[in-house]
C-alpha cells in the first residue's frame, strides 16, 4: 500500500517533542503518578501539585504504532489475562511484565500513586485495582454520575462532582505530605480551557472545504488536548497548532487540493494506531476525514472558568461521549455529519473498546436509514493487530470506494 508523499502541518514535528520531552519526564521526575485519558479532571490537579502524570493508554498508542503490542499483549495473556482484555490495558500489563523488550519511547516509570476517575470504560476498576496490586501505591479515585441526557442534567451531579474532586485533591495532599495551592489549580484549569477554547476553534476549521487537517493531524493534536491539559506549554502549543491550521484554511490549503478532495468521511471509534497510513490510502483515493467521533466528542468539550475552577473539572468529569448515553451520540453525529459536509462514514468495530463499539451497528443504521449516506463496518482493534487483517481491510475498502465513487 504505498502512499504519495503530501506535506504534512509543521506542528507535528512540535508535537513530537512534546512527547519525547514528555515521555522521558515520566522517567526522571518524581513524585509521578499513572493516570488515565477520559475527560479526567485529576490531570489539572497532578500539575497543579506538582505531579508529573503519565498515561498507559497512549503509551499502548506508542507501542502499537511501534508494531510492539503485540508482544506485550501475549505476555499478559501469558499470565492468564484474557484476550477479551481491552488491548491498552493487556499491553500496559503486559509491557510490565516484559524484562526482555526494549521498550518504546524509552517506557514510562514506576507510580507513586494512581489517579483514576468513573468516567471512563467500566474495566478500568479493575486496571487500575490490579496496577495497584502489582505497585503497591496509593489509588485515588473520583466517582462521578453517567449523565445519560447532557442537555437536562441535574445540578446537584456538579455539586457530588465538585465534593468527590475536593475529597480527591485531599488525598493526594495528605499521601505526598504536600498542600496544593488554590492559585496554582487556578492557573492549571485556567490554562486547560485556554487548550480547549483553540482545540475547539481548531474543530470548526474542519468544516472548511478542503480540510485543511487530516485525521492522522488531529490525532496527534489529541495528545495536546490531554496529555498537556492544565499546562501553559499545552496551551501555548495548542495556539500554534490552530494558527497555523487557520492559515491554512485561509489560503484553501487541505491535505487534499480542493479539486482532489472528492469525498469527506468520518471515522467512527479509535483508529488502528498500528496502520495510519491506511489514511492515507483514503487520501490517495481523494477522501479526507475532516471528523471523528474519538477526536470529536470524548475530550475538549468542555469550557472552564479559572476563577471557580473546581465547578469546571467538576463539569468535565461529567462531560464526554465516554460519561453519556447512544442517545447523545446519535444526535452529536447526526448534526456534524451535515455541519461536516460528511459522504461516507468508515465504522470501525472495535474488538478491544466495547464502550464505543456497543453502539456501532445501531450508529450505521441510522446513518443509512436517515442520511441515506454509506457506511463500511470494519473489523479490528485500536491497539492489537494480531486480529487486524490486511486483505480483508482492503477488499472491503476498496469496495467501498467504488461504490462511493473514488
Amino acid at each position: 500500500m504505498e502512499n504519495r508523499k503530501r506535506e504534512r502541518p509543521a506542528f507535528n514535528r512540535d508535537i513530537a517533542a512534546a512527547m519525547k520531552k514528555h515521555y522521558s519526564l515520566t522517567r526522571n521526575r518524581k513524585p509521578l503518578a499513572h493516570t488515565l485519558m477520559s475527560s479526567n479532571p485529576l490531570i489539572e490537579v497532578a500539575y497543579a501539585a506538582g505531579i508529573q502524570p503519565a498515561f498507559p493508554e497512549n503509551y499502548a498508542c506508542v507501542c502499537a504504532a511501534r508494531h510492539a503490542s503485540p508482544a506485550y499483549c501475549a505476555k499478559a495473556e501469558a499470565h492468564h489475562y484474557t484476550q477479551d482484555l481491552c488491548s491498552y490495558c493487556r499491553n500496559n500489563l503486559g509491557y510490565i511484565l516484559a524484562d526482555d523488550m526494549e521498550p518504546p519511547s524509552g517506557g514510562i516509570g514506576d507510580p507513586d500513586l494512581l489517579l483514576l476517575t468513573s468516567s471512563a470504560c467500566s474495566h478500568y476498576f479493575k486496571w487500575w485495582d490490579t496496577l495497584q496490586e502489582i505497585h503497591r501505591k496509593p489509588l485515588v479515585f473520583v466517582n462521578t454520575p453517567r449523565v445519560m441526557d447532557p442537555q437536562n442534567m441535574p445540578d446537584f451531579y456538579v455539586d457530588f462532582a465538585k465534593e468527590e474532586i475536593k475529597c480527591a485533591i485531599g488525598e493526594i495532599e495528605t499521601i505526598l505530605n504536600i498542600s496544593i495551592a488554590p492559585e496554582k489549580l487556578a492557573h492549571a484549569v485556567h490554562q486547560s480551557d485556554k487548550t480547549v477554547a483553540y482545540w475547539q476553534k481548531l474543530l470548526d476549521l474542519q468544516k472548511c472545504i478542503p480540510a485543511p487537517l487530516g485525521l492522522s493531524d488531529l490525532s496527534n493534536a489529541l495528545f495536546v488536548l490531554i496529555v498537556m491539559a492544565g499546562t501553559k506549554e499545552g496551551a501555548d502549543l495548542m495556539e500554534k497548532i490552530y494558527h497555523e491550521t487557520s492559515l491554512r484554511a485561509a489560503e484553501g490549503k487541505g491535505i487534499l487540493d480542493r479539486d482532489e478532495e472528492k469525498h469527506r468521511l468520518l471515522w467512527l471509534n479509535i483508529p488502528f494506531w498500528y496502520n495510519l497510513k491506511i489514511l492515507g490510502y483514503f487520501e490517495n483515493r481523494g477522501c479526507a476525514f475532516p471528523m471523528s467521533d474519538y477526536c470529536q466528542y470524548i475530550w475538549g468539550v468542555t469550557r472552564m472558568d479559572g476563577n471557580n475552577p473546581l465547578e469546571g473539572l467538576a463539569r468535565k468529569s461529567l462531560s464526554g461521549e465516554l460519561n453519556s448515553s447512544l442517545d447523545d451520540h446519535m444526535e452529536l453525529l447526526i448534526r456534524d455529519i451535515q455541519a461536516y459536509h460528511i459522504d461516507g462514514v468508515i465504522a470501525h468495530s472495535n474488538m478491544s473498546c466495547r464502550v464505543l463499539s456497543v453502539g456501532v451497528l445501531d450508529a450505521a443504521n441510522i446513518i443509512r436509514k436517515e442520511l441515506n449516506i454509506p457506511v463500511l463496518v470494519l473489523d479490528g482493534d485500536h491497539a492489537d493487530e494480531r486480529v487486524y487483517s490486511e486483505a480483508e481491510t482492503m477488499t472491503r475498502i476498496d469496495a467501498f470506494l467504488e461504490m462511493l465513487g473514488g
